[in-house]
């Protein structure tokens, strides 16, 4: 009942205010000494080439070159995409939206419009060093052109998408709580339903849970619909739990 009240409180504060420090920057990092293994090293060069990221390598840190790798690695290995003139996409729950550059570097090869749209309903909370998500969001984001950031509960979006990516949904309450949000935002199966219906038809989602806890729940949202759910090789960046994908094909 207090974490709930005290998530209110901040919550709204958040949402009123908006502070933050402006123009978040991050320098680029050598790269080295990844200490990637023979095939992780195999598999960087062929996702550098063929989604041309070298420039990236050559202006991140370590770390988020990392996080865009793994991103773009499941994305190449899993999400398969017919090629047209303009595709659409919402990456829900963006928080400061870290891996933009592998969504956008892995779509933009298969169109020549891209409209890449990501919703965070708190991109105001903030970090030690008083940015907010929404400014490093826009540091991630610069240059990208098609690429919106979207400070708002993804049931207000009514714009259809020929993919959707979810990573870490908040399928348990107890998360949900940990990062801030009031209870009332917590309601994973209409949460889903809305997301689902903003598929355009043979549109895909694509969502990734961690620990088998979190998957078991997620199940239970999306039964009865096409999907499959496979465990996520750690490559590239490793995580504390197993991480699941579960991909879902609109009829």
């Amino acid at each position: 009942m207090f974490l709930n009240l005290r998530n209110s409180i901040d919550f709204f504060l958040r949402r009123k205010i908006h502070f933050s420090r402006i123009n978040y920057t991050e320098k680029n990092e050598n790269k080295a000494d990844l200490g990637f293994s023979d095939f992780e090293v195999k598999q960087e060069n062929y996702l550098l080439n063929k989604y041309n990221f070298e420039d990236y390598k050559n202006n991140s840190t370590v770390a988020n070159y990392c996080q865009n790798l793994y991103i773009l690695n499941l994305l190449d290995k899993y999400l398969f995409v017919n090629p047209k003139e303009k595709i659409s996409i919402l990456d829900i729950g963006s928080k400061n939206w870290y891996y933009v550059r592998s969504e956008y570097s892995y779509f933009r090869k298969y169109c020549t419009e891209l409209q890449l749209d990501g919703v965070e309903i708190d991109a105001y909370r903030l970090y030690a060093n008083f940015y907010n998500r929404l400014e490093v969001a826009k540091f991630y984001m610069k240059g990208l052109s098609g690429v919106n950031y979207i400070s708002d509960d993804v049931r207000n979006i009514n714009n259809t998408y020929d993919y959707i990516i979810w990573i870490l949904p908040f399928v348990l309450i107890e998360p949900h709580r940990y990062w801030g949000l009031p209870d009332k935002y917590f309601n994973p199966h209409n949460l889903f339903k809305h997301a689902y219906s903003l598929l355009n038809s043979k549109g895909k989602m694509f969502i990734i849970n961690q620990g088998e806890h979190e998957l078991e729940a997620q199940k239970n949202i999306i039964k009865g619909l096409n999907f499959e759910t496979l465990l996520i090789d750690n490559i590239f960046y490793q995580y504390k739990y197993n991480r699941y994908l579960s991909i879902i094909e609109k009829e």
